[in-house]
């Protein structure tokens, strides 16, 4: 679509709202918040973003908990086949998929702050469910709520830092984030390691979670209340189709849908078929997995924490999140090509570097590129396509679970296919130009 096209529609075809909605939306360099931190002072000075982060780190080392116990519980108590655990990971997509664009509607329309908390109760009623677990069966309802939360969650805070941080800071403020996830990601597994050492589990990681989860929600209520100011609407499906239209429009978020629908595509095959990796392939418990996802926290940390402090990386999104699946691919492969427990350790840190970076850079894409009044939709989008694409790839380990006798095989043959979803991204990111989104924070 040329220019002219976008912005001289033809008078005899009149746009709809909806689409005019969106086609603006990409000839507009989205203005900062009336409320956010002006341009000077840096990240942790800016109260409410800083509370934001506290809250999403704590409900996080809760999710992460939760996650490590549902799949222990259901590897290691249950001896969940391959089919149980790719149906056991769909649960969560069934939940997500379906939910994520509409919510991201409501935080456009309504609260992002509100919407968050909801995300947050319907989390806790997952863990609450997995404590009365007496089958996968209902760890499979479990992450369904949990999907469901994350529907809420995820549009939510992406709007809300948006709403609380000026543009130039995007990328710094999600690595900001995403380092204190990752953070989480070091504690609450390791924690939960602890209270499952050995190879027989113990519920008490739940009671772990709901409370750390509990408390990333009381937390939450410290966060402003920012709403953006949306125009007129041309209704529930209009709108929903305005945020599709804009992640197809814009070049970059286009480009995005491809990287972020093939690195959620091949790592699903590590999240379904890690448990059986660890105890098959390493002949180690659930206490081991723990501490696994625990050095990949180490390599996120590090990842997202180097990001933070990136003064360069805003406006050149698109060819560094192919650099980031590359070095994701190379951690996965070193993870699950060999037997060695030191191998998989040093392999899952640089997979934890690589997804960081992907994590920060995409959500500072969509936050640069789509209007303030359309992030929570277009975040609703971009994860509705990587939960559709783990969906896909879940249904069909599921249809071939009971052909599969070694797991390794297909996670060596997925991490190779990551590394080259990303030199296709690197390739084609090579007609997007450095933009300059605006002037650089003050502080490191």
């Amino acid at each position: 679509m040329t220019a002219r096209e976008t912005t001289m529609p033809d008078p005899e075809r009149p746009l709809s709202r909806a689409r005019e909605q969106a086609e603006e939306a990409l000839l507009e360099t989205p203005r900062p918040h009336p409320g956010a931190l002006p341009p000077g002072p840096g990240i942790f000075a800016n109260r409410p973003f800083v509370w934001l982060m506290i809250s999403f780190a704590v409900s996080q080392l809760g999710f992460w908990a939760f996650y490590l116990g549902v799949v222990g519980e259901a590897g290691y108590r249950f001896r969940a086949t391959p089919f149980q655990l790719a149906v056991l990971f769909s649960a969560f997509s069934v939940g997500f998929i379906p939910l994520t664009v509409p919510f991201g509607m409501v935080v456009d329309r309504w609260s992002p702050k509100l919407t968050m908390l909801l995300g947050t109760l319907a989390a806790a009623t997952g863990v609450a469910v997995a404590l009365a677990a007496r089958s996968v069966a209902w760890l499979d309802v479990a992450f369904f709520l949990d999907g469901v939360g994350a529907a809420m969650a995820i549009p939510a805070r992406g709007s809300l830092t948006g709403l609380l941080v000026e543009e130039s800071a995007l990328v710094r403020a999600n690595g900001t984030l995403n380092s204190a996830s990752m953070l989480a990601v070091i504690v609450g597994p390791g924690v939960a390691a602890v209270l499952e050492a050995g190879k027989r589990f113990d519920p008490s990681i739940y009671w772990y979670a709901l409370a750390t989860i509990a408390a990333g929600g009381a937390l939450g209520l410290l966060i402003p209340d920012r709403r953006a100011d949306p125009a007129p609407g041309p209704g529930f499906a209009g709108e929903i189709a305005g945020g599709f239209r804009v992640a197809w429009l814009a070049p970059e978020l286009r480009r995005l849908l491809f990287l972020s629908g093939a690195a959620y595509l091949f790592t699903t095959v590590l999240v379904a078929f890690e448990p059986l990796f660890v105890r098959e392939v390493l002949h180690r418990g659930v206490d081991v997995l723990g501490f696994l996802w625990a050095a990949h926290g180490v390599g996120a940390f590090a990842g997202a924490a180097a990001l933070a402090r990136s003064r360069r990386a805003s406006g050149r999104e698109v060819p560094l999140i192919g650099a980031s699946l590359v070095v994701a691919g190379v951690g996965f492969l070193a993870y699950v090509g060999t037997g060695s427990l030191g191998v998989a350790v040093a392999g899952t840190a640089v997979l934890g570097v690589g997804f960081a970076w992907y994590l920060s850079l995409s959500q500072a894409l969509i936050q640069r590129v789509a209007a303030e009044d359309l992030r929570g939709r277009v975040t609703g989008v971009v994860g509705m396509l990587q939960e559709a694409a783990g969906l896909a790839c879940a249904l069909l380990l599921a249809a071939i679970g009971t052909l599969v006798t070694r797991v390794q095989p297909y996670l060596v043959w997925s991490a190779v296919a990551l590394v080259a979803s990303g030199i296709l991204g690197l390739r084609g990111a090579r007609r997007f130009r450095p933009v300059t989104a605006g002037p650089p924070d003050a502080d490191a």
